[in-house]
């Protein structure tokens, strides 16, 4: 099903259509009408009322379809009421989009932002960076990771930490955040299990034996994974039937970074983990005075 846009008008027929797709059984829908939700000035959208068949018997259910997402589930659990679920959506909405003040950003938050407005991959990259201590370093880079992770490049920094909580949280003491990517030593998400896996820029570059780029999903919820190509991606309809699976990469894990033998694998608690073959060196050059990486 196509995500929500946030910034296209969602019309009741196009909610009704959806909510007939997500209902357990379309035939007991019927509208709720919610001036509040229909008129919202974030998460506007428009609620359903279905019945759920379970093992207890018919049960009140709902579909809530909005501009910023979709759900469905049961009313009788717990006593809550379509009212009380379209409340805890506006405050969320509200929530994810509020402002955030200079008084709950952080020095580490403030050079993230800062790097993240200049398009800069990494904290060092600043010019005339003022000098800050290690620890605050790597949490700068990882929320700048983070930032640069998000789906819309457009939007601004502070809406992307207004919309992910755990980005605003202070950084656990002793804890490592980054870690140098072993084929370019730009910083990557510190993984101590996956101590060779790449930063996202090598990620984007990951082949199959033919140098054909390849880009690694998750089969299901619960893990496995497929490589398509990915140049094939872009090209898929809803159904999936244009995308063009890597046999290879997928069956072995073995693929490339810029020629450079790498493993592609299912991450232990979801994703898709890309590393650097066990016995993989950077290689080195002679560039000036001393050694460079390459």
């Amino acid at each position: 099903m196509k995500q929500p846009d946030p910034g296209s008008p969602l019309t009741f027929d196009e909610a009704l259509l959806i909510a007939a797709d997500l209902a357990q059984d379309s035939r007991t829908l019927t509208t709720y009408r919610h001036r509040g939700l229909e008129t919202a000035r974030y998460g506007r959208g428009f609620a359903f009322l279905q019945t759920i068949g379970t093992d207890r018997g018919d049960m009140d259910g709902y579909v809530l379809v909005t501009t910023i997402s979709y759900g469905s589930g049961l009313l009788s659990v717990g006593g809550s009421t379509i009212d009380t679920v379209i409340a805890e959506h506006l405050a969320r909405a509200e929530h994810a989009n509020r402002d955030i003040p200079d008084s709950e950003l952080s020095m580490a938050h403030r050079v993230a932002l800062e790097a993240y407005d200049l398009g800069l991959t990494r904290i060092s990259e600043m010019p005339g960076r003022r000098k800050i201590g290690a620890a605050t370093a790597d949490y700068a880079e990882f929320i700048l990771i983070a930032l640069r992770r998000s789906n819309n490049r457009g939007e601004s920094g502070r809406t992307i930490l207004a919309r992910n909580d755990f980005l605003m949280q202070s950084p656990a003491t002793g804890r490592r955040y980054t870690q140098p990517c072993p084929r370019c030593a730009r910083p990557a998400i510190f993984q101590e299990r996956y101590p060779r896996a790449v930063c996202d820029h090598c990620r984007s570059r990951t082949t199959d034996r033919t140098g054909r780029r390849v880009t690694g999903f998750n089969t299901h919820s619960s893990g496995g994974m497929i490589a398509y190509y990915t140049d094939t991606l872009g090209d898929s309809d809803a159904s999936g039937s244009h995308k063009e699976a890597c046999v290879e990469v997928t069956r072995t894990g073995v693929c490339f970074v810029d020629g450079q033998p790498a493993t592609m694998q299912e991450a232990r608690f979801g994703g898709i983990v890309v590393q650097m073959a066990s016995d993989y060196r950077p290689r080195r050059r002679w560039l000036g005075r001393g050694l460079r990486n390459r």
